[in-house]
C-alpha cells in the first residue's frame, strides 16, 4: 500500500513583503528599546512613558473620526482619560503625604490592589460630553457615544499596563511569605516585572505568528467585513504559538522559584495555562474591536507615526484588551471567584 503525502500548500507572499517585514522589526526594535527599560525600572520612567503613549493614543482617538473639534472637545478628552488612569494615584500619594510627610516619598506600587476607575470620572465623562453636544453643532450624539467609550476603554487599558506591573508588589506583600520583597532589587526588577513580561510575550507572539500565520496559509477569512486580510488559519497560529511562549515563561519563572505571584506557582499550574489561553483570545478580540471602529471611519489606521506599524493606538489595540482581561483574571483568581469581593 501507498501511503498518501500530506501536501501542504504554501502562499507567495505578496509584493513588497520583505520591505514592510523589515520596516515592521525596525519598528518593533525601537519600541522594545524604549518600553522594556520602562517596564523593568517602574518607578518614574514607568510613569512618564506611560504618561507620553497615552497623551499620543489620545491625539489619535481625536483625530480618528476626520473632523474638526474645537479645544473643548481635546481639553475634556484629556482632562477625562488621565483622570482614570492617574487620580487614584495622585489620591493615594496625598494621603500618604498627609500622614507622613517627613517620610513620604512618591510611589507606584503601593496604590494597585485592584482596577480603580471612578464612577465619578464617568459620570462626570457623560455629563460632560452630553453638555457638549447641547452647545456644540458640530459635536453629534454620535460623537458623543464614541468619546464616552473610548475614554473608559483607553483609560482601563493604561491603568490595566500600571495595574499588571505593580499588583505583584500588593500580592506578595499580602502573602504567606514574611520576606520584605519591595525592599528586594531582584524582585523590584524582575520578579515583579514577570507578569507584565508574560502578558506582552502573548500578545506579541499573537501579533507575530498570526501575521506569518495569515502570510503564508491563509485561505479562510475570518470577518473579512471588519478586517479583510485576517484568516482563521493566522488566528489559530497566534493563539498555538501565543499560549505556547507565554506558557513557557510563566512555568519556567515558577520552576525557577521566582513565580509571577503567589498564586502562579508550579502547584497551581493551571492557571497559568488558562492565562495562556486567555491572552491571545484578547488580543484577538482587541485588534478586531478596535478595526471595527476604524472601518467605521473608514480609515486604515489611527495614525502614522510609527512606520509600517501606523499609529500608537494600533500596536497598543491588542495589548489594551489583554492588560484589561488578565488584569480581572488576576483579581478574581486572587479572591477565589468571589465577585463581591
Amino acid at each position: 500500500m501507498h501511503k498518501k503525502k500530506l501536501d501542504i500548500e504554501v502562499n507567495t507572499p505578496p509584493a513588497g513583503f520583505k520591505a514592510s517585514l523589515r520596516s515592521r522589526i525596525l519598528v518593533a526594535i525601537v519600541l522594545a528599546i524604549i518600553f522594556i527599560p520602562a517596564f523593568i525600572l517602574g518607578s518614574w520612567t514607568c510613569l512618564f512613558v506611560f504618561m507620553a503613549a497615552l497623551a499620543l493614543i489620545l491625539i489619535e482617538v481625536c483625530l480618528a473620526p476626520q473632523k474638526k473639534y474645537g479645544w473643548w472637545v481635546w481639553l475634556f478628552t484629556f482632562l477625562i482619560s488621565f483622570s482614570y488612569v492617574y487620580w487614584f494615584i495622585l489620591k493615594g500619594n496625598l494621603s500618604g503625604y498627609q500622614e507622613n510627610p517627613t517620610d513620604y516619598h512618591f510611589s507606584l506600587e503601593d496604590w494597585f490592589s485592584s482596577l480603580d476607575v471612578s464612577i465619578f470620572g464617568i459620570a462626570a465623562s457623560l455629563l460632560g460630553y452630553f453638555t457638549i453636544a447641547l452647545f456644540d453643532r458640530n459635536f453629534t450624539m454620535h460623537d458623543v457615544a464614541y468619546f464616552f467609550l473610548l475614554t473608559i476603554l483607553i483609560g482601563l487599558g493604561i491603568q490595566g499596563f500600571y495595574f499588571i506591573r505593580y499588583y505583584p508588589f500588593y500580592a506578595f506583600q499580602h502573602s504567606n511569605n514574611s520576606m520584605n520583597f519591595s525592599n528586594d532589587p531582584l524582585f523590584s526588577y524582575w520578579q515583579s516585572a514577570e507578569l507584565e513580561i508574560y502578558v506582552l510575550i502573548g500578545v506579541l507572539a499573537n501579533d507575530i505568528f498570526a501575521y506569518f500565520g495569515g502570510i503564508f496559509f491563509g485561505k479562510h477569512k475570518m470577518v473579512e467585513r471588519i478586517s479583510p486580510k485576517k484568516t482563521w488559519e493566522g488566528f489559530l497560529w497566534g493563539v498555538l504559538f501565543s499560549a505556547l511562549f507565554s506558557l513557557a515563561f510563566g512555568l519556567g519563572v515558577a520552576f525557577a522559584g521566582f513565580p509571577m505571584l503567589p498564586f502562579l506557582d508550579v502547584s497551581r499550574w493551571y492557571w497559568i495555562v488558562g492565562m495562556s489561553l486567555f491572552i491571545p483570545l484578547l488580543a484577538n478580540l482587541g485588534d478586531l474591536s478596535f478595526s471595527l471602529i476604524k472601518r467605521n471611519f473608514n480609515i486604515k489606521d489611527y495614525g502614522n507615526i510609527l512606520r509600517g506599524h501606523g499609529g500608537v493606538l494600533d500596536r497598543a489595540d491588542s495589548s489594551i484588551f489583554a492588560m484589561i482581561g488578565i488584569s480581572v483574571a488576576v483579581v478574581f483568581i486572587a479572591h477565589g471567584f468571589n465577585f463581591l469581593a
